[in-house]
C-alpha cells in the first residue's frame, strides 16, 4: 500500500466563467511523504493556490474538479460530501491561509474558537492544551491571548494563533498558503522556524505555497515549480537551486540572486504570465522564453526525468518524441 500522506494524480481544475469552463490547472501530479516539507513555487496565476485549496475543499462551490484524483492516506477525497470533509478538516488536514484573519472568527474569543474545534470533532480540548498549543508556537502570554478577539491581535500574533489551532489536533498534514505574506519582514524567520519546529517535533508533513524562493530554500525538502497551470520542474531543493533545468526556474533564480547580490539594477523576467483564457496546447512559458524553438509550439511537453529532476521542456526530449 502507498505510504504517502498525499497523492495528487493528473488533477484538472477550473472555474465556470460566462457559462464556460475555464481550466486553470491542467494535469498536475504531486505527492507528500510522511514527515516531509514540500514547496510549491510560482508566480501569481500559476495555479499553485487553487491546487491546494482543492485538497481542503475551500471555495468548492467555485472550484470545479474536472478530472484526476486526490488521495489522502489512500482515500479518494474529491468524492467526499461536506460532512465527511468537515471531519477531515483540522483533525487530518489543516489549512493556514495567507491572511490569518480569514481563519479567525471576529465575534468569538480565541479560546472559544478552540472549543468550537473540539465540538466539531467530538474531542475534548482543555484549557491546559490551549495554553500549551499557544506556547508551542512562541506566544509568551497564552493565558491573556486566548481571552482576546482577533481584532486585538497583531498580524504576527494572529498568524501564530492560526498555527496553534492547526496543530492542536495534531493532523498529519498542514497546508501553509504564503505563510509570511501577511506579516512584518522582521517576523518572517520566526514563522519559518515555527514551521520547521512543527515538522521536526510533531512529525507533521507540510505543504508550503509561495512565490518566494528564499522561503522554499529555507524550509522544503523538495520543490514543485508551477507555471501556466502545470508543473514545469520538480526535484530535491538543493538540486533544483544548484542545477535548475527549466528556463522558467533559471529565470526565477536569476531574480533572487539579483536581489541577494544587491545589484544596481535588479534582474526582472520579461513579459507576464499567460492568462488561463489564452491557454494553448503549447509550452506555457513559450512567449517569455529566450530558448524557445519550433518544437515548443507543437504540444505541451511531457514531464521527463533528467539529472534526478522531473522537467517539462523540449530541451530534454528527443526531437522524434517531441513530434509524436
Amino acid at each position: 500500500m502507498n505510504k504517502n500522506i498525499l497523492d495528487i494524480n493528473n488533477i484538472n481544475l477550473g472555474f465556470q466563467l460566462d457559462g464556460k469552463f475555464m481550466e486553470v490547472v491542467r494535469g498536475v501530479d504531486l505527492y507528500v511523504a510522511p514527515h516531509e516539507i514540500i514547496g510549491i513555487l510560482g508566480e501569481s496565476g500559476s495555479g499553485k493556490s487553487v491546487t491546494v485549496k482543492s485538497i481542503f475543499r475551500i471555495n468548492e462551490e467555485e472550484i470545479i474538479i474536472q478530472g484526476g484524483e486526490i488521495l489522502f492516506r489512500n482515500q479518494e477525497i474529491t468524492k467526499l460530501n461536506e460532512k465527511e470533509m468537515t471531519n477531515l478538516r483540522f483533525k487530518e488536514i489543516a489549512y493556514i491561509p495567507q491572511n490569518p484573519s480569514d481563519a479567525l472568527n471576529p465575534y468569538q474569543t480565541i479560546k472559544k474558537q478552540f472549543f468550537e474545534l473540539s465540538k466539531i470533532h467530538k474531542t475534548k480540548i482543555s484549557l491546559e492544551q490551549i495554553v500549551r498549543a499557544l506556547s508551542d508556537v512562541g506566544i509568551e502570554n497564552p493565558e491573556t491571548i486566548m481571552n482576546m478577539y482577533a481584532y486585538q491581535l497583531s498580524g504576527g500574533l494572529a498568524q501564530r494563533v492560526v498555527f496553534a489551532m492547526s496543530i492542536i489536533l495534531e493532523p498529519p498534514l498542514i497546508i501553509a498558503d504564503e505563510p509570511t505574506s501577511a506579516i512584518d519582514a522582521s517576523l518572517k524567520k520566526n514563522i519559518l522556524d515555527l514551521l520547521k519546529k512543527i515538522n521536526h517535533e510533531k512529525g507533521i508533513s507540510i505543504i508550503v505555497i509561495t512565490h518566494d524562493f528564499d522561503v522554499i530554500k529555507y524550509l522544503a525538502n523538495r520543490v514543485y515549480v508551477m507555471y501556466g497551470g502545470l508543473v514545469l520542474e520538480e526535484g530535491k531543493i538543493d538540486g533544483v537551486i544548484n542545477n535548475p533545468l527549466h528556463p522558467y526556474t533559471v529565470e526565477l533564480i536569476k531574480c533572487v540572486e539579483s536581489i541577494e547580490n544587491n545589484e544596481e539594477r535588479f534582474y526582472s523576467m520579461e513579459g507576464t504570465p499567460e492568462n488561463p483564457l489564452n491557454f494553448r496546447n503549447t509550452c506555457p512559458f513559450l512567449n517569455r522564453c529566450s530558448e524557445r524553438n519550433s518544437l515548443c509550439e507543437i504540444k505541451i511537453p511531457e514531464l521527463v526525468e533528467f539529472n534526478d529532476h522531473l522537467v517539462r521542456c523540449v530541451k530534454y526530449i528527443k526531437e522524434s518524441d517531441a513530434n509524436e
